[in-house]
């Protein structure tokens, strides 16, 4: 079985091209699988997946590294009921360390598995880290340049949002940087390209013999205890009369405002919404254009459910009262009711893989 690793900072893209190239597989008739991974257990990415009908599970409560053995118990549950043959495993974004704590242990103790670590990049904010001018504090910034490091495969994504010349500037940086690496640019979007990222990752021999990292896990600690991490289900009810789309859109944006008008960088910020007709997924970054978003239909709905991840340079404290104070707001204004069904809020931990292989 081949296992493809996805990592990457927050807010990368990695949970679209994930999906897309899973269904790419499907269609092609490969047994596929899918696992999402994070520091909570209310995974916007994790319902996105599965909304599209693709295999998946999850790890939560930690990353890869800290919840080993809940992966492998995963990729032994996907290889004896589904016979998969290729699994994609979406790290979660604060993480690295990738090919210390889960590469070479799976080599060591489950060889059968072939494991290949893609590394995906939102082109846009890449010269920041590189130059270190990016909005993040510098322990986030080591994360995300030791995730650049241990690249297999490094796939510099969204790269169709960027003028000709902007890339060219990108591409002799990139280059100049990492010139033993395959680096692939991409629009994960365009089947195309994600076609050609598996074919990659098909012809990419695993590279477990490399040397890992050189860590500083005090710096990588601090540089997760700078995020803050918000989850939320809740449900927007009303008597009918209310227009819940309206206000299903108000909160999100109201959200995304307040988080930007606060200057608080943003790792991602994601909403899965459920009217009960159909299902969307809502993405910012720091980065995303001042907009409103208005894609979801004016049903004539009683209930809308929204579960909120967000990813934010902050205290999680003051990340749950903006929050809270923005559901306030929304239900004064419009007048509907909004039920907090089960939030949490908190700094991840410091990381403590179960193995780390030198």
């Amino acid at each position: 079985m081949k296992l493809f690793l996805v990592g990457g900072f927050l807010g990368s893209g990695k949970t679209t091209a994930i999906q897309k190239a899973s269904s790419e597989l499907l269609e092609r008739n490969v047994r596929v699988g899918v696992v999402t991974n994070d520091q909570g257990d209310q995974l916007v990415d994790g319902k996105f997946i599965q909304a599209s009908r693709v295999p998946a599970m999850e790890v939560t409560n930690g990353c890869f590294c800290c919840k080993y053995e809940e992966l492998t118990k995963v990729l032994q549950s996907f290889q004896e009921n589904n016979k998969s043959e290729m699994i994609l495993a979406e790290s979660v974004g604060s993480c690295t360390d990738l090919l210390a704590t889960v590469v070479k242990p799976l080599s060591k103790f489950h060889p059968e598995i072939e494991s290949i670590i893609s590394i995906f990049v939102d082109v846009r904010v890449l010269p920041d880290f590189l130059r270190d001018s990016s909005l993040f504090a510098n322990a986030v910034s080591y994360i995300y340049k030791k995730q650049l490091e241990e690249a297999d495969i490094l796939v510099l994504n969204k790269a169709d949002l960027l003028e000709v010349d902007e890339l060219k500037v990108i591409k002799e940086l990139i280059f100049q940087r990492f010139p033993d690496k395959v680096i692939l640019f991409q629009n994960s979007l365009d089947k195309e390209d994600v076609k050609r990222w598996l074919n990659v990752l098909d012809n990419t021999r695993s590279q477990e013999y490399k040397q890992s990292l050189d860590l500083n896990y005090d710096i990588y600690g601090a540089g997760e205890a700078e995020l803050a991490w918000y989850d939320a289900d809740i449900e927007l009810l009303t008597d009918g009369l209310t227009n819940l789309t309206e206000v299903g859109n108000a909160l999100i944006n109201r959200i995304y405002e307040q988080i930007m008008e606060q200057h608080l960088p943003i790792g991602h910020l994601k909403f899965f919404v459920d009217d009960g007709v159909e299902q969307k997924k809502v993405s910012f970054t720091s980065d995303s254009l001042p907009r409103l978003y208005s894609d979801l239909k004016n049903y004539k709905i009683k209930k809308l459910k929204i579960l909120i991840n967000a990813r934010v340079q902050t205290t999680h404290m003051q990340l749950r009262n903006l929050i809270f104070e923005v559901i306030n707001d929304i239900k004064l204004q419009y007048k509907c009711e909004i039920i907090e069904k089960k939030v949490s809020a908190f700094q991840p931990g410091f990381p403590r893989p179960l193995h780390r292989i030198n």
